[in-house]
């Protein structure tokens, strides 16, 4: 057993973390899985990943500067992953607490919804950790075959030393990565991590999600799929039904439940941040019009107003400081006022 352990500790590690202006850097910083994110307010996508593997034990942290909508596709399938939001926020529908972690089991996904600003705290296990589980005492519901569900840290004092055990790991080595060079550090940082995750197991109580809620995450999870497949085409609410296997109403209430946002202004949200995109780093030649028209915005005084509600200026200003043409005006007029006949070139009534 333990020259097995050694080696496990030994085999695989590295520390990685990644700052991320856009979902598509963020999705290849994160191992494992595929992942839809959606800013839900800001005006712009921050993000940083941390991530540390030593030995089968998994820790992550995931800073989002804005809240967010995220549906995580099929995990890794040899890792169970426990999860935490804190305080404003939902995972797979159900509101979360600073003292609840919620399992994403091998090969499943997940829904979540942060209400503002979020850090989210994980730990995962590979199914090897399962061979010394028992003998270290590791809460059974984290490290065998887990159930949907949640683990509740009832203790008041519980959740706070788990993550400032979890903060203090990731301190260390975003300060010193090259910690990991050293055997007998690796060794410490894995006992660590073995000890924060069995004191769980005096701390609280698995509580299984509904059988409901599983299902429902599945059917947000074809949602996500089909809205991603279809990319610029707008989907048909019959195509919608027909793809996710529910009905109007069901499917209705589950991405209700899930973002907030009945369906229809939940995919024009999105449709909005592929606009922004789309406009912030424009192809040679592409206009508002060619944009809008494209992502299935068929009125184009709507398209204006929304996207200047969600991200606080017109699409032509977006696109003109993505060209450079704001700059290159300013340039031009640092000692006058532009003319109306310049704004007006800017923020065009056709936009």
């Amino acid at each position: 057993m333990q020259g097995g352990h050694d080696q496990s500790v030994e085999a695989l590690r590295f520390f990685h973390q990644t700052e991320a202006d856009d979902e598509e850097v963020l999705n290849r910083a994160i191992p494992g899985a595929s992942f839809n994110w959606i800013p839900a307010s800001g005006t712009s996508f921050t993000a940083r990943f941390r991530h540390v593997l030593l030995g089968g034990l998994v820790l992550t942290d995931l800073d989002l500067g804005q809240a967010s909508y995220v549906t995580l596709g099929d995990r890794v399938p040899d890792f169970n992953i426990w999860h935490s939001i804190g305080t404003e926020g939902a995972i797979n529908g159900g509101p979360t607490r600073q003292e609840d972690l919620v399992v994403v089991r091998p090969g499943e996904g997940a829904t979540l919804h942060t209400g503002a600003p979020a850090c989210i705290r994980s730990f995962a296990l590979q199914r090897s950790v399962a061979a010394y589980g028992r003998e270290l005492e590791l809460p059974p519901a984290i490290w065998a075959q887990p159930h949907a569900g949640r683990w509740h840290m009832a203790p008041p004092g519980a959740s706070t030393q788990f993550f400032a055990r979890h903060r203090t790991i990731m301190a260390q080595l975003s300060a010193r990565p090259s910690l990991l060079d050293h055997a007998a550090i690796r060794t410490g940082l894995h006992n660590a991590m073995l000890e924060m995750i069995a004191a769980l197991g005096d701390a609280g109580r698995f509580q299984p999600d509904r059988a409901a809620s599983g299902r429902h995450t599945r059917i947000m999870q074809r949602f996500e799929q089909i809205a991603q497949e279809a990319s610029d085409e707008p989907l048909s609410l019959l195509e919608m039904c027909r793809r996710t296997g529910t009905s109007r109403r069901s499917l209705a209430a589950i991405v209700l439940e899930r973002t907030g946002k009945p369906p229809g202004k939940y995919l024009r949200w999105r449709r909005l941040w592929r606009a922004r995109a789309r406009l912030s780093q424009p192809e040679a030649g592409v206009s508002v019009t060619d944009v809008a028209l494209g992502l299935g915005f068929w009125h184009l005084g709507r398209f204006t107003a929304a996207y200047a509600a969600a991200f606080g200026e017109r699409p032509s200003h977006t696109l003109a400081r993505a060209t450079g043409a704001i700059i290159a005006m300013s340039q031009q007029t640092k000692t006058q006022a532009p003319s109306a006949a310049t704004l007006k070139s800017f923020y065009p009534t056709s936009a």
